[in-house]
């Protein structure tokens, strides 16, 4: 067969290049006979003679031709010639034709054209049987050779065979004389040839066995020199095909001529002899041709794969083991049976009508090539095959191998692959929606649409459990039937989706057709769903369950490479639905407040500017009500921040009572509520404030039965009147608010442009701040300090001055309190407690008063920046004092008690400023470590005009001296004063009446004038 491998067949290339050798090997034997004979005729026939007995009966053109025929033999043998397409061969072959055609002639027309002595003359022939030329038959075999090679020149069609038949022709001729000549027969003449010597026979005949052998693979060789089991036994059976009956015929001959026996019985030896061996070469052809076809089955039935054989009417001749085991038929039940057995009944006509056109272009070939084939088991199964298909000739006909295989596990790896890489699509369209997908609904939308389509299922589903109810709700169905994507989900389905969510796991519920028990599952399958799975897409504590449930319509399909990309692709929705959640809660979180669930700042400003964008189109107003609760500290300190928060709602809630649908209420932040009123003016607004205050009035009863009370102080500011742009009209509110609530709190104020002085811009007098302690840019004046029994100046209060740079001196109640807000005061009170010890150090002595503020007071390491800043300055302890209010000694009084004794200890005094305005304890005040009380200006303004103030002030100076502490009175600024605070026995004075606060040099400078 074509294309089959064996152990015989391997070494066919090595087979040519013996046959090759050989000629090769005959044309040096043809070449050297010739030779010698054509150098005998031309040199010394004498010495031919010794060298070749009988050599002159080989004529010169007789050597001549068997030289060209030993030259075409060495031209084909060489290894890159072929024995055709030879231009030289061809030369060579019409020589030789010329030579054989014209000595031919000769005889056939009785003429001497001269060509039998054209080289050399003949002296040998006897004048009887002159001219000496070659036989007839020896011309007529040199011509044969020479059209034979000639032929294959040509390239005819039919060039081998016309070859390998005149080789046939010429070894007949030739062999039928070397025969003769060994049964004694030396002269002879017949119609087709005449003598022929015996060398001369010899040589074509080994001349027509390379014409033989010059192409053995093909036409009349390729049997004979081909490497199967016929080629190999004729080519062991030749010898012996060749010499038994010459011999038998010989020894029947002998018989004969020694008279043991007739003639006639001579010829039946020869005959029985020529009996026995056909009969023998019969045997061993059949023997041969028994073991490649015994060899030939049981390689078929050790095929790996299933095979039959089928003749021209369809029926199976052969049929292995694995056939039988394949189509599930009983050891020998394939043979006999029609091949048409073996296909589906939907395909058996057309298989026919297949078979049919291979019998007539019969080749090999894949049956079913582009379309699935499926082939019929003897129970009635069908599987996908695959079947090849050899056309055989054998002995009985022609036949077709079929070559099938299952392909079931090929099919369906191949359909796995397909389903992984939809899968894989899938799963790639998801990461793709999800990195743009904006809400829940859209991304429910387009994941079932990218699962169905691209997955190639028949439908999905998203489906939302309500934990507590158990309750299962179709968020989104994409389904490529309309039928499937409008119906509502079977019980069985409801009970999927809910051991789904509950346990939070994956449910996957493989044939349905085995699992249906009910009505409803049954109408499932009806639908084409043969298999269901159900993938959690929320986490298990979440209220309300979702998951993603997707349908096929192969039972079995989800397995376990496709379960992971599937959970891969679940993981990347609930991924999604996790993100756009917290996407949302932020979006919630940036616009409104945890706490009251009310828009907060960023929202409000955004509704804010649409109000304000709205009343300028349309030359309307608005109004905003910013309201503030009273005492909401104290409300978090009692009640902590959750009750904090408890009341925070419950103001929102009865806030929002009071306006109407189109108004927006608004945490601004803290304790404080932004109410946006548009349209609405200020006189409106008071009806909306009055009833928050009303609505308020109400007890608030806490989630521990407490009851509470609550205020609120509320400002009113009206667009554009109170404001130009949003800031404006918020900061209007508040300062409203803040006069309200300074007057005791809840009512409400309307703001007003003419009356409110907001003293500058805040945050830029903060700025400038930052900038005065780094620029030099403030500045320390000195008050004097007399002692009034002597009128001697005993000492100096250092007062802060700031020199701004476009602003000029800006006084210090404006920036104190600011600085005392921001911390500023701290590094700013530093500065001047320094430079007060740096000039107070240079001077005459004098004592120098520095204020220190309540934020200094209580730096944990005060004690030893004022230690520091009175080395590095030099200025003596004895001869600074420093000035403390009462209200920063109530903040903490023990530690205030320990700062002071410390202080004390450093050699320096210490009085207490203002005193008298403060709520300070008697009782504490011995037991602070003071040296001077200094009576608030507040006091001495009053002092000669008010009776109130002239027993205050009496009344501090003898408490004051009963705890043996210096008194100085602040703020004279009249004789009749000073004359007073004389005769009540004040120590010391400080005001205008002495001098302004000055410069260093210039207050010393007044002092000693």
């Amino acid at each position: 067969m074509n294309g089959v491998s064996c152990s015989q067949n391997t070494n066919v290339p090595s087979s040519q290049e013996n046959y090759k050798r050989i000629i090769r090997w005959i044309g040096w034997l043809v070449i050297t006979v010739a030779a010698l004979v054509i150098l005998s005729w031309v040199f010394d026939i004498e010495a031919g003679k010794r060298l070749l007995p009988a050599f002159q009966s080989m004529k010169f053109n007789t050597a001549l031709c068997f030289l060209i025929c030993g030259l075409i033999l060495q031209r084909i043998s060489m290894p890159v010639r072929a024995a055709g397409q030879d231009p030289v061969v061809a030369f060579l072959a019409v020589f030789i034709l010329l030579i054989s055609g014209m000595t031919l002639l000769e005889y056939g027309i009785g003429w001497q054209l001269g060509i039998d002595e054209l080289v050399v003359e003949d002296p040998e022939t006897p004048p009887e049987e002159w001219p000496g030329r070659m036989s007839a038959a020896t011309a007529l075999c040199f011509s044969v050779i020479g059209a034979g090679w000639l032929a294959t020149v040509l390239t005819a069609r039919y060039a081998a065979l016309a070859l390998q038949a005149l080789a046939l022709l010429v070894i007949l001729f030739s062999g039928s004389a070397l025969i003769g000549y060994a049964f004694g027969v030396h002269k002879f003449k017949l119609v087709v040839f005449s003598t022929m010597a015996l060398h001369t026979s010899l040589l074509l005949v080994l001349c027509g066995a390379c014409m033989l052998f010059a192409r053995p693979d093909e036409s009349l060789m390729r049997s004979a020199a081909s490497s199967y089991i016929g080629g190999r036994t004729l080519r062991r059976l030749m010898p012996f095909i060749i010499v038994t009956p010459v011999l038998t015929g010989w020894l029947s001959m002998q018989g004969v001529m020694a008279e043991y026996y007739s003639t006639a019985f001579g010829f039946a030896l020869s005959s029985l002899a020529s009996i026995l061996v056909l009969g023998f070469v019969g045997w061993r052809g059949a023997d041969a041709l028994n073991r490649e076809e015994e060899r030939f089955r049981t390689t078929i039935d050790s095929s790996p794969v299933a095979t039959v054989m089928i003749d021209d009417s369809g029926t199976i001749q052969m049929a292995n083991r694995l056939a039988h085991s394949l189509f599930r038929y009983p050891a020998g039940q394939l043979l006999g049976q029609s091949v048409e057995q073996l296909v589906p009944d939907r395909a058996r006509q057309g298989h026919v009508g297949y078979r049919n056109d291979y019998q007539r272009n019969p080749e090999q070939r894949m049956m079913g090539a582009g379309r699935d084939l499926f082939a019929l088991r003897l129970d009635g199964t069908e599987f996908p095959a695959e079947i090849a298909l050899n056309p055989v000739q054998t002995a009985g006909g022609r036949h077709v191998l079929a070559a099938i295989v299952d392909i079931t596990e090929r099919v369906e790896a191949k359909r796995k692959i397909l389903r992984l890489n939809r899968i894989h699509k899938v799963l790639s369209g998801i990461n793709t929606l999800i990195v743009r997908v904006e809400s829940c609904e859209a991304l429910y939308e387009e994941a079932t649409r990218i699962t169905v389509e691209e997955g190639d299922l028949p439908a999905a589903l998203i489906v939302q459990q309500d934990k507590e109810t158990g309750r299962c709700d179709i968020l989104y169905a994409y389904a490529t039937e309309e039928r499937l994507q409008d119906r509502r989900l079977s019980n069985f389905e409801i009970n999927t989706v809910r051991e789904c969510l509950n346990n939070h796991r994956v449910v996957i519920r493989s044939d349905l057709a085995e699992r249906c028990d009910s009505v409803d599952c049954e109408g499932l399958a009806g639908h084409g769903v043969r298999a269901l799975g159900a993938f959690p897409l929320t986490a298990g504590d979440s209220a309300q369950g979702i998951a993603l449930v997707l349908y096929r319509d192969e039972p079995f399909s989800f397995d376990e490479v496709e379960m992971k990309l599937l959970h891969e692709v679940a993981g990347d929705i609930a991924f999604a639905i996790d993100n756009l959640e917290k996407s949302r809660q932020l979006e919630y979180l940036t616009h409104f407040d945890s706490v009251t669930a009310l828009p907060n700042r960023l929202l409000l400003a955004d509704r804010l500017q649409q109000a304000l964008f709205q009343a300028d189109s349309q030359q309307g107003v608005l109004c905003i009500l910013y309201v503030n609760i009273d005492r909401f500290k104290q409300i978090n300190d009692s009640l902590g921040h959750a009750g904090g928060d408890d009341v925070l709602r419950e103001v929102a809630k009865r806030i929002g009572y009071c306006i109407g649908k189109g108004d927006t209420i608004s945490r601004w932040g803290g304790d404080e509520f932004i109410v946006l009123l548009p349209g609405q003016r200020a006189a409106e607004v008071s009806d909306i404030a009055k009833n928050i205050v009303g609505e308020l009035h109400s007890v608030i009863v806490m989630k521990d039965g407490r009851e509470l009370f609550v205020s609120c102080s509320m400002g009113i500011a009206e667009y554009p009147r109170s404001g130009k742009n949003m800031d404006a009209v918020i900061n209007s509110a508040r300062s409203a608010m803040a006069t309200i609530k300074a007057q005791g709190g809840n009512d409400y104020q309307h703001f007003d442009p003419v009356s409110d002085d907001t003293r500058g811009d805040g945050l830029a007098l903060e700025t400038s701040l930052r900038h005065a302690l780094r620029e030099n840019q403030f500045q320390l004046h000195y008050q004097q300090q007399i002692e009034i029994a002597s009128g001697q100046v005993v000492g100096l209060e250092a007062l802060l001055r700031w020199q701004h740079p476009t602003e000029g001196m800006i006084a210090p109640d404006r920036f104190i309190p600011l600085a005392e807000k921001t911390g500023l005061i701290v590094p700013i009170g530093e500065w001047v407690l320094r430079e007060a010890c740096r000039q107070g150090a240079a001077g005459p002595g004098l004592k120098m008063a520095v204020n220190l503020s309540a934020r200094q007071f209580h730096q944990k390491n005060l004690v030893g920046v004022i230690q520091q800043i009175l080395k590095e300055t030099g200025m003596q302890p004895a001869n600074l004092e420093l000035e403390i209010t009462e209200s920063a000694l109530l903040y903490d009084v023990e530690s205030a008690i320990e700062t002071m004794t410390e202080l004390a200890g450093l050699g320096l005094s210490i009085s207490l400023d203002d005193f008298g305005t403060g709520y300070s304890s008697l009782s504490y005040l011995k037991r602070f470590p003071i040296d001077t009380l200094k009576i608030d200006k507040s006091f001495i303004a009053e002092v000669t005009t008010d009776s109130g103030s002239r027993v205050i002030v009496n009344t501090i100076i003898a408490m004051a001296h009963a705890l043996e502490l210096k008194v100085v009175a602040e703020g004279v600024e009249t004789e009749e004063q000073l004359v007073l605070l004389y005769d009540r026995g004040c120590d010391q004075a400080q005001g205008y009446l002495f001098a302004r606060p000055l410069p260093y040099d210039e207050a010393i400078n007044a002092g000693r004038s």
